[in-house]
């Protein structure tokens, strides 16, 4: 039997992760051709699908073939049940690597120090093994870097509604030096989740719950209004998908600019120095990585200014799943959809979702495994 990349890579993922998620599988669109060949995969013995459809793993047959190309992953040791908190933290860090591998974000499969080279997604129960426990039950999905910026990324649900605040942005900045040698990578917060809604309902709560400052557990809600870095929401879904990809392009913000705009965009704002510039006078914001702290800052500041009008680019998913909402009534708020044509002179081919393991030899004992 001959394997192709794509093959190759998703025994490699399951093997590595265990108990992928199946419904972002199925749903993010570069994915879906990825999504068929699990079934495959699972009709030839080497995938095995759990009884409720919420997750795939790897079957005995499937870890002794990658043992054949001397790769060694231990399978665990029960399988969870199926409404344990292993398994759905499990899914959500599935959800948020699918979503990073839909974007072009290359995920890490063993040492940290892949940390080093951008685009990587790096999941931290991956931290927790063996013998030195690199995470000291902290309960974020992972690390990322790309752009050159350092990521820490937390899962934000009615299920994980805080985060040991402290402890959890001592290890980004304890990973510093693994980031960059010269620790000068700027460091952010991807707050993912099922759709932007549902974080922003999470982060918006007005209830603490009952851990909410019990051993140094914050509540979102409570973090997110003083956090000292920037924090990016992150919709696990093909909106999501395609804001990673943006966001792993070097200055994507004066390149989404210039493309949309020409020679009307102007690179500064004098009297909003956070602003994207501005376009005949009217400052602009490309808000499509979701920080909306600094959306924020620099609505407020604009109104305080009586600027006319603010210009506020996102994806049309960004727009329609939770902006055009959050938009105050007050402030003179100009919505403006980054389209395809946009996005094809600012990066060219780059933010196009496309197949996430292109084709190539694979090389195993014995021989070539290849299409």
């Amino acid at each position: 039997m001959l394997y192709d990349r794509r093959d190759f890579g998703l025994l490699r993922l399951a093997g590595a992760y265990q108990w992928l998620p199946l419904a972002p599988l199925r749903a993010l669109s570069p994915l879906k051709q990825l999504s068929w060949e699990a079934g495959l995969l699972s009709l030839m013995g080497l995938l095995t699908f759990s009884r409720n459809g919420e997750y795939l793993s790897l079957s005995p047959e499937g870890y002794q073939l990658l043992s054949t190309f001397d790769l060694r992953f231990q399978p665990p040791a029960k399988r969870p049940y199926s409404n344990s908190p292993t398994l759905r933290r499990r899914l959500e860090v599935g959800s948020i690597l699918f979503t990073c591998l839909s974007a072009g974000i290359e995920p890490a499969l063993d040492k940290v120090e892949r940390l080093k080279h951008q685009p990587v997604f790096l999941p931290a129960f991956t931290l927790r093994t063996g013998d030195g426990n690199l995470m000291n039950a902290a309960g974020c999905a992972g690390f990322g870097h790309w752009g050159n910026t350092a990521y820490m990324v937390l899962y934000v649900s009615e299920h994980s509604t805080g985060f040991f605040m402290n402890n959890e942005l001592s290890h980004l900045h304890n990973l510093s030096s693994i980031f960059s040698e010269r620790l000068d990578t700027p460091q952010a917060l991807i707050l993912a989740g099922e759709n932007y809604q549902a974080i922003y309902k999470i982060l918006t709560r007005t209830t603490p719950s009952e851990r909410n400052g019990k051993k140094g557990y914050v509540d979102y809600s409570q973090a997110y209004p003083r956090l000292g870095i920037p924090a990016c929401l992150l919709s696990c879904d093909d909106t999501g998908a395609l804001q990673l990809a943006i966001m792993r392009q070097t200055d994507y913000r004066p390149r989404i600019a210039q493309a949309a705009f020409g020679a009307r965009w102007k690179a500064e704002d004098d009297r909003l120095p956070e602003a994207d510039g501005h376009v005949d006078g009217n400052p602009l914001v490309i808000a499509v990585d979701m920080d909306l702290r600094r959306l924020d800052r620099i609505c407020w500041d604009a109104r305080q200014q009586g600027r006319k009008e603010i210009l506020v680019a996102a994806l049309e998913g960004q727009m329609s799943g939770l902006l055009l909402d959050y938009f105050p009534r007050d402030i003179p708020v100009r919505p403006l959809r980054i389209n395809a044509r946009v996005l094809s002179v600012a990066f060219g081919g780059e933010c196009i979702l496309g197949d996430p393991w292109p084709e190539e030899p694979l090389r195993r004992k014995g021989g070539l495994a290849h299409v």
